[in-house]
């Protein structure tokens, strides 16, 4: 599923990994990135073959949680983050193919999805095409922000880094006898601030307890991380 190539807008001596969009000069780098990605797709010891209908149980499981954070109201729009009971083998079992991390140590997954394909991507994943979407009365819409072009066409897209290998012009240099102005200087400062990345990030944990006596007990959780957004939809 990942393979080495260049996009129209990523220069052509850059590469691109397909799933999360990082970039590399070297496709060394980027063969080594692809390889962890690779390895954390790898079935573990630890994971069962589920059944497609046990499978499918968790897909509904992970959309009905999803759509019950979907509220009317206003108040409920923003950052939204979901820990479910999850198996490790039921959360390898929809995400397998789309998982970006996995840490050894602590046996954990993480998938990061973001780009224009997001929401297509995991109505794939989760094959339900209304997954990130509620409606209610008065034409009002509650979705899952998956994407948000940038406010103006000039203005560079929020989900990719700076280039790099982008020559420095000398001629943007500040001049070194001109004073400081304070009140410009908090100005720049407020125009460099960046938006966050819209992005949704879904991984798995094992969370383990022990009581007074040192007995543990341990559970698997998926946690889903996302922002929520509303409209109003227009006929």
């Amino acid at each position: 599923m990942l393979t080495m190539s260049t996009l129209n807008n990523t220069p052509c001596n850059m590469l691109e990994c397909k799933m999360c969009g990082q970039i590399y000069k070297r496709h060394s780098s980027l063969a080594k990135h692809e390889k962890s990605i690779k390895d954390a797709n790898t079935i573990k010891p630890t994971i069962y073959d589920l059944p497609e209908g046990a499978i499918e149980e968790t897909r509904k499981m992970i959309v009905y949680h999803i759509k019950e954070r979907l509220k009317q109201h206003s108040r409920h729009a923003g950052n939204v983050n979901i820990m479910v009971n999850c198996t490790e083998s039921q959360f390898f079992g929809v995400f397998k193919g789309y998982i970006h991390n996995y840490y050894p140590r602590t046996g954990n997954y993480k998938c990061i999805f973001k780009g224009v394909d997001t929401y297509s991507t995991l109505s794939l994943i989760l094959r339900d095409d209304n997954w990130g979407a509620k409606y209610f009365s008065q034409h009002q819409k509650t979705f899952v922000l998956s994407y948000q072009l940038p406010s103006n066409p000039n203005d560079p897209d929020p989900l990719r880094e700076p280039d790099p290998l982008q020559e420095f012009d000398p001629l943007q240099e500040p001049d070194p006898l001109q004073e400081p102005d304070p009140l410009q200087d908090q100005t720049k400062k407020r125009r460099i601030h960046k938006p966050k990345p819209v992005q949704i990030i879904i991984g798995w944990r094992k969370k383990i307890k022990s009581d007074v006596h040192n007995i543990n007990y341990s559970s698997g959780f998926i946690f889903i991380n996302f922002t929520v957004s509303r409209m109003r939809i227009v006929r």
